[in-house]
C-alpha cells in the first residue's frame, strides 16, 4: 500500500525535523557563545565560568561585554527535566534566582541569556544568540 508507506515516512521525517529542531545547538556550550559573539564584531572583554545550580541549567557563563556581564545558561533537551524546565521559561519568558523574576528574552535551542534588560548591546547579543548553531 503505497499511501501507508509515504505517510510512515513523512512522520519520520517530521519527527526527525523537530528533533534537530530542537537540539540543533545542544552540542555546544556557553563558553562557544563568547566566540559567536566575537565573529557578530561585539567585544568580548572576559569569559568565565558560573555555576548553573541556582537555575537548574547544565551549564552556565558569565560573558563580560562592552562594560556589562550576561550570564549564558544552557539547558541540556537530551534530559527530560532539563528539557521541561527550557520549555517552561520559553512559554513564561523569565527566570528566577533566589524569588525575584529575570526576563528572558529569547530561548534558541538549548541556550537563554540573561542581564540583557539595560544591556546597550542587547539587540545584537539577541542576534547572535539566534545564529548560534
Amino acid at each position: 500500500m503505497p499511501g501507508a508507506r509515504f505517510r510512515s515516512v513523512l512522520l519520520m521525517m517530521l519527527l526527525a525535523g523537530c528533533g534537530l529542531f530542537e537540539t540543533d545547538n545542544n552540542y555546544l556550550r556557553p563558553e562557544d557563545f563568547a566566540r559567536q559573539l566575537t565573529r557578530d564584531g561585539l567585544t568580548v572583554d572576559a569569559v568565565r565560568p558560573l555555576d548553573p545550580q541556582p537555575l537548574s541549567a547544565a551549564a552556565a557563563t558569565e560573558i563580560k561585554v562592552g562594560n556589562s556581564n550576561i550570564g549564558v545558561y544552557k539547558y541540556d533537551v537530551n534530559v527530560k527535566v532539563q528539557k521541561a524546565r527550557l520549555e517552561r521559561i520559553k512559554r513564561s519568558k523569565k527566570i528566577f534566582f533566589n524569588g525575584i523574576p529575570y526576563p528572558v528574552y529569547e530561548v534558541s535551542g538549548s541556550f537563554i541569556v540573561v542581564g540583557l534588560d539595560k544591556h546597550k548591546d542587547k539587540e545584537r547579543i539577541l542576534k547572535s544568540l539566534r545564529n548560534f548553531k
